[in-house]
C-alpha cells in the first residue's frame, strides 16, 4: 500500500512541477510581449532564444515566441536573422500563417517570400536506395593454417601479409621464449624444494616454485588465446555493405559489416 501511495505522490509532484514550469513559461512570454511593445527588440531576440531552449516549451509557445522574434528582427532591419527565424518557424509548422491583424503586411510579404524560397530549394529526388556490396573471400590453404597453429604469425607470412606476419611472429617468439624460461625455472625450483634438507627455508623455496609454476601456466594459457586470435584473424571473412539513400534534406549513408 505504501508503494502505491509513494507512486501516486511521485506522479502528483511531477504533474505539479510541469504545471509550474508551463505557468512560468506563460509569464515569460507575457514579458516578451511587453518588451516587444516597448520596442526592446534586441531584448526580445535575446530572451526568445533563451526561452526556445526550455524543455517545457510547447509547439504553440515556440511559434508565439518566434513570431515576436521575427517582427523584432525585421524591425531592426536584420533580414539575415529574420530568415533564420522563418526557417525555424517552417521547421516547427510548415503550414504556419501570420495573422494580418497582429503582423505588419511587409513582414507577412517577407515571410511568404522566404517560405516560397524554402519550398523551391528543397530537393525532391525520388531515387531508390543504392546498395554497394564489397566481399573479401578467405579461402585459406591448409599449410597456412598449420603454420599458424605451430607459430602464430607464420601463416600470415605464408599468405604474403608481411607487416602483420612479422609483428605476430615476433610476439609469438617472445611468448614461446617466456614459456620455455618459465618451464625451466619451474622444474629447477621444484627440484630445489623437493631436495631441500631439514633446516632450509621451505616457505621461501615453495613460494619461488609456486611463482614460476603460475607464471608458466599463465603464459601457456595466454599463448593458446593468442594462437586462437591469430588463427581467427587469418581465417576471417567479412562482408562490407554500404547503403546510400538520397533524402530531401541530404544523403544518408549506412555502413555495416559481418564476419
Amino acid at each position: 500500500m505504501n508503494r502505491i501511495n509513494l507512486t501516486l505522490l511521485f506522479f502528483a509532484l511531477l504533474f505539479l512541477g510541469q504545471l509550474q514550469a508551463q505557468s512560468h513559461i506563460a509569464r515569460q512570454i507575457e514579458e516578451l510581449e511587453k518588451d516587444f511593445h516597448a520596442f526592446e527588440y534586441n531584448k526580445v531576440l535575446e530572451k526568445g532564444n533563451f526561452l526556445l531552449s526550455d524543455p517545457y516549451v510547447t509547439k504553440e509557445d515556440s511559434l508565439q515566441i518566434l513570431k515576436y522574434m521575427l517582427s523584432s528582427a525585421y524591425a531592426l532591419s536584420d533580414t539575415i536573422e529574420a530568415k533564420k527565424i522563418i526557417h525555424k518557424i517552417i521547421k516547427c509548422d510548415a503550414n504556419f500563417v501570420l495573422s494580418p491583424v497582429e503582423t505588419s503586411p511587409k513582414i507577412i510579404e517577407f515571410f511568404e517570400h522566404v517560405k516560397r524560397q524554402i519550398k523551391q530549394n528543397k530537393p525532391i529526388v525520388p531515387l531508390k536506395p543504392q546498395i554497394i556490396t564489397v566481399v573479401k573471400p578467405a579461402s585459406l590453404p591448409l599449410a597456412s593454417s598449420m603454420l599458424t597453429l605451430l607459430l602464430p604469425g607464420s601463416g600470415h607470412l605464408h599468405q604474403k601479409f608481411k607487416k602483420k606476419g612479422m609483428m605476430y611472429s615476433g610476439i609469438s617468439l617472445g611468448m614461446i621464449g617466456g614459456m620455455i624460461y618459465a618451464a625451466i625455472e619451474t622444474e629447477k625450483k621444484e627440484d630445489q624444494y623437493l631436495s631441500a634438507k631439514p633446516g632450509a627455508d621451505f616457505d621461501r623455496l615453495y613460494d619461488d616454485y609456486n611463482r614460476f609454476y603460475r607464471a608458466r601456466n599463465l603464459l601457456f594459457a595466454a599463448f593458446l588465446a593468442w594462437d586462437f586470435y591469430v588463427f581467427y584473424d587469418l581465417n576471417k571473412e567479412w562482408q562490407v555493405h554500404i547503403k546510400s539513400r538520397v533524402k530531401n534534406d541530404g544523403v544518408a549513408v549506412q555502413l555495416s559489416w559481418k564476419w
